[in-house]
């Protein structure tokens, strides 16, 4: 064999892995974590505004709790006066499984979520409600 045909074989084998790894690469799924990132970064101070007016609550601070043994998150509003809201369940591994609720609470200012049918793992529970004309948001993680 001589240097000409080593030169082509060479050359042909970095074709094959260049392709290759173009083939791989257009399979990956590329899920963003939200579709209007760009609109919800520019509107990110409104964010810090909402954080703010929930962490100055205090005694009226939302609570939620999670019962790993039987898979239920519980939320409670202490002072139920709330116009508005709603629980976003967001996965940050995969996008296709979020869910999202509107805060309905009972007569006690509580509401269960049956959390058994959701997939192990990391979820992060994004809550946006209203109050008195003010806007609040509180996030907390939860491993299930």
């Amino acid at each position: 064999m001589n240097w000409g045909t080593r030169i082509v074989i060479v050359f042909v084998c970095f074709v094959a892995l260049i392709a290759t790894m173009i083939t791989i690469c257009m399979r990956q799924d590329v899920s963003l974590v939200a579709q209007d990132y760009y609109v919800q970064e520019i509107a990110y101070q409104d964010q810090i505004d909402r954080i703010k007016n929930a962490s100055s609550l205090g005694g009226d601070q939302l609570l939620v709790d999670y019962d790993r043994g039987s898979s239920v998150l519980s939320l409670n509003i202490p002072n139920k006066t709330i116009s508005n809201g709603e629980i976003h369940f967001f996965r940050p591994s995969d996008a296709s499984l979020d869910k999202k609720y509107i805060i309905r609470l009972d007569e006690s200012g509580a509401q269960n979520f049956d959390l058994t049918t959701f997939k192990k793992g990391l979820w992060k529970v994004k809550i946006n409600w209203n109050r008195d004309g003010k806007e609040y948001y509180e996030e907390q993680s939860i491993v299930i």
